[in-house]
Parts: C-alpha cells; sequence; structure tokens
C-alpha cells in the first residue's frame, strides 16, 4: 500500500469515526505502526482535512467544510438542477431530493423543503444510502450499465437478495430491465413510514448522473399521484436540457418551469 492510499484510508476512517478516533485506534486499523499512521495524519493536518479535538482524537477538519461550499458553487449537476427543484417545491409542496451515484451507494447532493414535505427524510445532503430502498435509491439501481451490475453483483450478492432482487448478472439484468420501463418510480413507506416517493433518473447524454425525487407526507400525496409524476418527469427533463446546454428540451418546455 502507498503512502497515499495510507493517508486516503485515514480520512475515510476519521470521516465514518463519529466521534474521531485517536492515534492509537489510526494505527490499529491500518495495521501498521504508530510512526506510520502519525505521518498520514501530520499529511491530514497540514491540509486542513483533519484536526485533533480536545479530547485527543482526530476529526474532519475545516477544509471539509471549505470544499463542501465549492463543490455546491461548482458542480454542473447542482448548478443546473437548483432553480428547478425550487419550482418544483413550490409546485408540489414536497421535499426535493438531487442524488448522485456514489460507488454502490446513493448521495443525497441538495435538497429542499416544502410545506408538504415529511418531518423528516432519511435521505439528506451528504448522507449515503445503499442503492436498494426507497424510490429515490431504486430508479438509479434500475439504470445500471452492464459493468456496474456484474460489480453489483460480486461484491454485494447478499445485499442483493435481502432487498428482494436477483443475485446473479443475468436475472438481475433482466429484473432491472423491467423496472426501466417505468418512466417514474413510486415507493410508499418503503424507507420512512409516513412519506411517499417519486423519483426520476438523470442523465448527462449517455452518462448516469444521479436522480431526482419528489417526497411527500403520506397524508398529502397519496391522491396526486399523476399530477406529482408528470411534473417530477418533466422537471427531470428541463435538468437534462441545461446539462446539454439548452435552454430547455423542446418536448418538456410546457409546464416545466
Amino acid at each position: 500500500m502507498t503512502r497515499t492510499h495510507r493517508v486516503l484510508d485515514v480520512l475515510r476512517m476519521v470521516s465514518d469515526g463519529g466521534g474521531g478516533l485517536s492515534a492509537l485506534q489510526i494505527a490499529e486499523r491500518l495495521g501498521c505502526a504508530r510512526a506510520t499512521a502519525y505521518r498520514c495524519i501530520a499529511d491530514l493536518e497540514q491540509s486542513g482535512l483533519i484536526e485533533r479535538s480536545n479530547e485527543g482524537s482526530y476529526v474532519l477538519g475545516p477544509t471539509i467544510v471549505e470544499l463542501d461550499r465549492q463543490i455546491r458553487l461548482s458542480d454542473p449537476l447542482v448548478q443546473a438542477a437548483q432553480p428547478v427543484m425550487r419550482g418544483l417545491c413550490e409546485r408540489t409542496g414536497g421535499a426535493i431530493l438531487l442524488c448522485r451515484i456514489h460507488g454502490h451507494k446513493v448521495l443525497c447532493v441538495h435538497q429542499c423543503a416544502g410545506p408538504q414535505a415529511p418531518r423528516s427524510v432519511s435521505y439528506e445532503r451528504g448522507r449515503a444510502m445503499p442503492l436498494y430502498r426507497g424510490a429515490t435509491s431504486r430508479v438509479i439501481l434500475a439504470h445500471l450499465d452492464a459493468r456496474r451490475i456484474e460489480t453489483l453483483v460480486r461484491v454485494d450478492a447478499q445485499g442483493l437478495l435481502a432487498a428482494g432482487f436477483a443475485s446473479t448478472v443475468p436475472e438481475l439484468t433482466a429484473q432491472l430491465a423491467d423496472l426501466r420501463r417505468q418512466a417514474v418510480f413510486r415507493t410508499d413507506g418503503e424507507l420512512d413510514a409516513d412519506a411517499i416517493g417519486w423519483a426520476v433518473a438523470l442523465y448527462h447524454g449517455k452518462q448516469l448522473l444521479g436522480s431526482l425525487s419528489v417526497v411527500m407526507a403520506s397524508r398529502h400525496g397519496g391522491d396526486r399521484d399523476g399530477a406529482i409524476a408528470d411534473q417530477l418527469r418533466r422537471a427531470g427533463l428541463r435538468i437534462e436540457g441545461i446539462l446539454e446546454g439548452r435552454r430547455t428540451p423542446r418536448h418538456c418546455a410546457a409546464g416545466a418551469a
């Protein structure tokens, strides 16, 4: 393992460490001498990516906050989606989620909430979620390409089975092909008991980016299925059009603003 890999591993450990990790804990998890761990820690401290807390453990540093802001200012997907999401939030009153595919997980990168959103939504900005639960994730799963499907079967066959999906490449490929025929995915109480979710996949050209979702409190969304699905579909197409450099796709101009 190179030093760069060790440094990145330390950053991931601290990120997942909750209340922080001591140098000894880091060395034990790396399986290396404490001196090696300290060198990795020093590299990350110097860049502000981690810092030592008052309790002596290492936690994420202020540079993470700076990077988060830069992502929000420079990410083309977030920039394209923000005005569309605000409009969709005003029209539906629900929580609007913008999520990216992130390895074998789904990561919420932007959100806004209206008065008819659930009190809490499991998907929140910066929180990675599994590919298998909720419309927000399932719509991404359904659009995975052959390479990603093969990898997913290889690394998480048990997770697929537990979520009710096939665990062989041919069977999963066929199952997902059937799911892709849905323009808009809908789940009711699958992730949050008091919520209904609708989601569409987002592409830039042929590249799958993630998904756009509307989440409503069950008491508000149950009788609005068709209207919400249509507005969400149009909003997704508008974001894709902005990413492609057009003001809006011709086939969704009406009612998309």
